[in-house]
């Protein structure tokens, strides 16, 4: 049984993975700090595996990471941990560059040192703004605003740590996720919950900045598909083109919750270095991953009967 360390693993994709590598015969690691966007119910499943070991320890720790690593011979660190909301790293980029770039050194600096493997989580945001043009793989990144450069920065420590000390990777930068457990200051939550509880729905600006959608359960298979069948020190988007703008994605739970759309919303001052749009080619993933099973507009009607009715996550 191989056995990987997932960081961040009570958060919203840390858990949906940690449940599917579990499901698929991996003895897993949990590893969280459990800052504010943790949550332990988010592991619920995952406790029921014997396979299942949960660490609360911080990913800066490097002395444990490696302890840890030593002795239960892990193969991959999969680094979800992150601070990931743009809105509060333009308000203090601290714990940003704390966690997403001295992290992820310390992740590895452990696999320097054991010959273990990262799979690091990054971003379609580093790329910085699209206009007619999908992002591949081979494009400069340009990031826009604190968040995008921490993880940017990430990478290029990843690569140099490649090139240096020989240490191994596989980095994915997914597009924008959805799905149950997100957290309360998410898009998507923010607007299932202003509709439970009768407040109107914040759209920054005219609404018209595009975002390219993933859902969850899609994002967590094709990164275990990328593991097992992608190539070593190579980066990959993930995106499966469900590109709209922010009115259309409104429209559509609007919609889905038979409400009226200009009742329920209201435009709000745009946020400092907003990008109007991110759109990543998946040409590079389309050789060994399937396009999903469920479409979007199915996954985000389950989506949002599971937000309305348990909440989101404080």
């Amino acid at each position: 049984m191989s056995t990987v360390l997932i960081t961040g693993c009570a958060g919203f994709i840390g858990s949906h993975a940690t449940d599917h590598f579990l499901q698929n015969g991996y003895k897993v690691i949990g590893v969280d700090s459990f800052t504010y966007a943790a949550n332990i119910n988010n592991l619920e499943n995952a406790m029921s595996y014997n396979s299942f070991t949960l660490e609360r320890v911080d990913i800066c720790n490097t002395e444990k990471i490696l302890n840890i690593c030593l002795e239960s011979e892990v193969e991959w660190i999969i680094n979800f941990a992150a601070e990931t909301h743009v809105d509060n790293s333009i308000l203090s980029d601290a714990e940003f560059i704390r966690s997403n770039i001295i992290g992820v050194k310390s992740l590895l600096d452990v696999c320097r040192k054991l010959g273990t493997k990262l799979f690091h989580i990054s971003t379609d945001e580093v790329y910085g703004p699209a206009e007619d043009y999908s992002f591949t793989e081979e494009d400069k990144l340009s990031p826009k605003n604190p968040y995008s450069a921490t993880k940017a920065a990430a990478e290029h420590i990843i690569e140099s740590y490649h090139n240096t000390y020989g240490v191994e990777y596989i980095t994915v930068r997914p597009s924008n996720n959805f799905g149950p457990r997100q957290h309360s200051e998410k898009f998507l939550p923010t607007i299932t919950r202003s509709l439970r509880i009768g407040e109107k729905i914040p759209i920054y600006g005219d609404g018209t900045n595009i975002r390219d959608w993933l859902y969850v359960g899609d994002n967590v298979e094709t990164i275990y598909s990328i593991l097992k069948n992608g190539s070593l020190n190579q980066v990959y988007n993930i995106t499966f083109k469900n590109e709209m703008t922010n009115l259309q994605l409104v429209k559509k739970v609007v919609s889905a919750l038979d409400r009226d759309f200009h009742e329920s919303v209201k435009f709000v001052t745009d946020r400092l270095g907003h990008d109007f749009k991110y759109s990543i080619s998946n040409d590079k993933i389309s050789q060994f991953v399937a396009a999903p099973s469920l479409k979007f507009d199915q996954n985000l009607q389950y989506t949002i009967e599971w937000l309305y009715r348990y909440g989101d996550i404080e």
